[in-house]
């Protein structure tokens, strides 16, 4: 079956305007007479009786390349058909273009195909079926292309809307991930981290600090556990609704009290933890002090015109906590360490805080004393043998205390 079906076009149409546009540019009258005669009850047709006159209609159209296709002879005064073609090829570079002469010039074929793009040469005098039919597959070629070229662009504009649709829908999905992971990093009440926050981002922190630390063995990350002091007592006297309060107030206070580069975890019940990274130890003392004194100075809002007084106990250590064996101990069990800490805070009156840390100053020149470090068994000795270490001085404590005896 040809691509070019003649069925594809009306026989006639009642409305001219639904006509193709063609246009017909002979010098002669006479032959644009027959043209007309021949293809008016399937085109609409508009004629030149040159080509300089041709160009001029062209100009003045609001919209040229509603023309079609055009016929045009070869030999007309000013402009030939050749030269004519050449100079509207750009302008209408779709629409069909035949030339129809009385001459067989070589030249003037291989011109027409290579500078006016022709679609046919035809030759005077012609036959009335075979041009009609050349027209109507003409107009039929130009149209398909349209429609191909339509088509594409529609195409091309329903991909540009979906790739809209879809970056608008991978946008809306990345902001609820990221909403999602945000929500599975904090703590609902509060809104300080979680542990999970913890356990995901301290591997990529500590790698840094190993980084620096083989550059300036004195950084390291403190680390605070921090608790509510009596907090069993708000629950069990004002319920949990008011217990909730404490703890979201306890939390500003905390987050005022830090700088914006700490992080703050809620690690469970009234217990929080605060990763204070680039402090000296006296730093992190300071940022105790003033957390024991902020919270021991504040009024804490219950509701129905109920406040109360609270206090908190702190313990407070570094990680690495053995300086020379970064890799001795892990974060999780230097943390353990603050919260012994804490536990010592705690045991002795509550509203203080406890720092434990190595004795800078604990290597033995003489490997038979005592004095000197087994690593392989330094946590489980703090752990439970405290005491022992610290009057080996291997293990230094540090309060507000004033007579700075603890009980252990």
């Amino acid at each position: 079956m040809s691509v070019f079906d003649i069925k594809n076009l009306p026989e006639k149409s009642s409305d001219e305007l639904d006509k193709p546009l063609i246009m017909l540019v002979d010098d002669e009258v006479e032959n644009i007479n027959v043209l007309r005669q021949l293809l008016e009850a399937h085109f609409q047709i508009i004629t030149g009786l040159n080509g300089a006159e041709a160009i001029d209609l062209i100009d003045n159209m609001v919209d040229p390349t509603k023309i079609q296709l055009i016929i045009t002879d070869q030999r007309m005064p000013k402009v030939t058909g050749v030269e004519f073609l050449e100079k509207i090829v750009d302008r209408m570079p779709d629409t069909i273009r035949i030339i129809l002469t009385g001459y067989s010039d070589t030249q003037v074929i291989i011109d027409a195909i290579n500078k006016a793009k022709l679609y046919k040469f035809m030759t005077k005098p012609f036959d009335p079926v075979e041009l009609s039919l050349t027209v109507k597959r003409g107009v039929e070629a130009y149209q398909m292309r349209q429609a191909l070229v339509n088509y594409a662009e529609n195409l091309e504009r329903l991909v540009e809307k979906r790739t809209e649709e879809l970056n608008e829908k991978n946008e809306a999905l990345n902001e609820a991930l990221t909403s999602l992971e945000q929500l599975s990093l904090s703590d609902q009440l509060t809104g300080a981290h979680n542990r999970h926050f913890l356990n995901k981002f301290m591997p990529q922190e500590l790698a840094k600090l190993k980084r620096d630390h083989a550059t300036n063995i004195n950084e390291s990350i403190g680390l605070l556990m921090v608790d509510i002091d009596f907090f069993k007592n708000v629950n069990d006297t004002y319920g949990h609704d008011a217990g909730d309060k404490v703890l979201v107030q306890f939390t500003n206070i905390l987050k005022q009290s830090c700088r914006e580069s700490d992080w703050l975890v809620r690690w469970g019940g009234e217990e929080f933890v605060i990763i204070a990274r680039g402090q000296s130890v006296e730093g992190l003392e300071q940022l105790a002090e003033r957390i024991k004194c902020q919270v021991e100075n504040n009024l804490f809002e219950l509701g129905s015109q109920q406040t109360i007084n609270c206090s908190c106990s702190i313990g407070i250590t570094c990680f690495p906590f053995l300086k020379k064996y970064f890799e001795v101990l892990t974060w999780q069990q230097t943390l353990n360490f603050a919260d012994l800490a804490l536990y010592l805070a705690k045991n002795n009156g509550r509203n203080t805080w406890v720092s434990l840390i190595e004795n800078p100053h604990n290597e033995s020149k003489d490997s038979d004393k005592t004095t000197a470090i087994d690593i392989h068994t330094f946590y489980d000795k703090v752990m439970t043998n405290l005491v022992d270490l610290i009057e080996q001085k291997l293990v230094l404590y540090h309060t507000p205390i004033i007579d700075k005896q603890l009980k252990f």
